[in-house]
């Protein structure tokens, strides 16, 4: 049974493509209690690349897979004000 979980932080770089079809990304994002995570973003992929840049606060749901990755399941990038 896979267990969702809820977090948030900042992304510490910016997204990275590691396979192109189906588009799947790696970040790293920093929580807010110190943590790194490295997570896996396959869901809205090619949303997620346009919507993330480095230092941007997000809140991202998902699980963990056999490797120890976060998968992001769905998430939400806080929009920078210019």
């Amino acid at each position: 049974m896979t267990k969702f979980i809820n977090l948030t932080g900042t992304l510490m770089a910016d997204p990275k493509v590691i396979k192109q079809v189906p588009t799947m990304l790696y970040i790293p994002i920093l929580t807010v209690d110190g943590q790194t995570l490295h997570c896996i973003v396959v869901q809205h992929a090619l949303d997620f690349l346009y919507r993330a840049h480095a230092n941007a606060k997000i809140a991202v749901y998902g699980h963990y897979n056999q490797r120890h990755q976060f998968v992001i399941n769905k998430y939400f990038v806080r929009a920078q004000v210019s």
